[in-house]
């Protein structure tokens, strides 16, 4: 197959597994030229099936991938945000900023379209199951596990790590409900916390909504061996505002049970094979980030893979930084789940929060996002610029040194802002050139003049988000 670039790649790329991640990491490599065969088990008809909050981020890796007009034509429902009861009685109305909409999806609808998507890109889809032992034999140039929590090539040993006490499984319903549900925006996702775990809700349909509850397999009836069914009403029960809500509603179908333990992977590169996905690691869905989590990680791999494809010298930092953003990944949504179980923690006392106080490993310093103490210094920088006559703005102490990113479809050096507290190296902050700013603000002694500046070197962006990532900078001691 020749690429609309020109390539040619006379050896297929193995991807095992039609999920998010697959179909994310096949449609991408197919558009770029390259032959791709995904193996998927068929799916199954009817049975347990499972309902997925998916950000309004999930629009830009929507198109990254190529997939923007057919997850449009599907017709999910389109939700405005998330209503929460968490750690108290308080209810919170949560609308997505600037009335932004995300996705409501059951995953099984959502692989569908995706992979109708990459077969329509020119992969090979082949509908069958597929064995670790097929995966060792093959001779793609890269196989990537994409199977999710089953792990074909993720589940050997000394790969998989489960967090320990952060066990949880979802126990799903699907109920329907007359007149639709009384709650404030009826197209949220639905939270609240409780004595023994936490429920979550997502409307699929007209008065359709999954309900859920997540338990600690080990403290909760089912380790004594009581049916699914009165384990899931009974759970129900311990949580107010879902009893209410189910009240009068029917449970169509369920419960089913899914084991949503979180682990990670000790590596997600090996030779020639990528841990790609849920397959790698997995997130608690209080989140709502696992299906971009996989999207993006897809989507990553198949950049690392086209990079070493194409460019044999960068083959070794490609796919070192895929492994490492995976890694950082990981650890930045497992210190949000950890801080969320905390904020939960503050209201219930029992065994199944306490027991969640574990600490946090890692941080998302790399992406530059801001830390609580931060907020103060922000404010009070943006203060000073706002008050200020004149800007008198000169770089402060940090290096520049290059480091791996993405750039197109590539994986490519460039240069990076680095400091003890992003040793990774920080380009870009809410969409804003770091690197950018830094060089044009001491040309420049009006804060305006530099907005002007910077939108006609790059990309023009939000004057309030400017404005902020000036503050930010000069808060942090990039500009001094």
């Amino acid at each position: 197959m020749v690429s609309r670039f020109g390539q040619l790649t006379p050896d297929p790329i193995l991807i095992a597994g039609g999920g998010p991640a697959g179909c994310a990491a096949a449609q991408t490599l197919a558009r770029l030229g390259h032959r791709v065969r995904l193996v998927t088990r068929p799916a199954p008809d009817g049975g347990a099936r499972l309902a997925v909050s998916i950000p309004p981020s999930g629009a830009k890796i929507f198109d990254l991938i190529g997939v923007t007009e057919a997850v449009d034509a599907a017709g999910f429902v389109r939700t405005s945000g998330n209503t929460a009861w968490w750690g108290g009685d308080r209810m919170r109305v949560e609308p997505f900023a600037a009335g932004a909409r995300g996705w409501q999806a059951e995953v099984a609808a959502l692989s569908r379209v995706l992979l109708a998507s990459a077969a329509a890109a020119g992969v090979t889809v082949e509908s069958r199951a597929f064995t670790s032992e097929e995966a060792r034999a093959a001779t793609a140039q890269f196989v990537l596990d994409c199977t999710g929590r089953a792990g074909v090539l993720a589940r050997e040993p000394g790969v998989r790590v489960p967090e320990p006490g952060l066990r949880s499984v979802a126990m799903v319903g699907v109920w329907q409900r007359a007149g639709g549900w009384p709650v404030p925006d009826d197209t949220h996702t639905l939270i609240e916390s409780y004595e023994d775990g936490w429920a979550w809700s997502v409307p699929v349909g007209s008065g359709m909504r999954h309900v859920a509850v997540m338990v600690d397999p080990r403290r909760s009836a089912l380790a004594r061996g009581q049916a699914s069914v009165e384990v899931y009403r009974r759970e129900l029960a311990k949580a107010p505002r879902f009893h209410a809500l189910v009240g009068d509603a029917v449970l169509q179908e369920g419960p089913w049970g899914w084991d949503a333990s979180m682990y990670h992977a000790t590596r997600y590169v090996h030779g020639h094979v990528l841990l790609v996905g849920d397959a790698g690691s997995f997130v608690d869905p209080l989140s709502s980030a696992g299906v971009r989590k996989a999207l993006v990680s897809g989507w990553t791999a198949a950049v690392a893979v086209h990079t070493s494809l194409t460019r044999p010298a960068m083959r070794e930092t490609a796919l070192a930084y895929f492994e490492a953003r995976e890694h950082r990944m990981y650890a930045g949504l497992r210190r949000l789940a950890v801080e969320h179980f905390a904020t939960a923690a503050e209201g219930h006392t029992e065994p199944f929060w306490t027991g969640r106080q574990a600490p946090a490993s890692g941080d998302d310093e790399e992406t530059g996002e801001a830390h609580p103490e931060d907020e103060g210094r922000v404010r009070e920088a943006f203060e000073r610029i706002r008050r200020a006559p004149a800007l008198a703005l000169t770089p402060g102490p940090f290096r520049l040194e290059p480091r791996p990113a993405i750039r197109g479809h590539e994986v490519v050096w460039e240069s990076r802002l680095v400091t003890e507290r992003t040793p990774e190296g920080l380009r870009y902050l809410q969409g804003v050139d770091i690197v950018r700013l830094i060089e044009l603000a001491p040309a420049h002694a009006q804060a305006p003049d530099l907005f002007e500046a910077y939108c006609a070197h790059e990309a023009p962006v939000d004057l309030a988000v400017f404005l902020t990532v000036l503050a930010t900078a000069v808060a942090r001691g990039w500009l001094v």
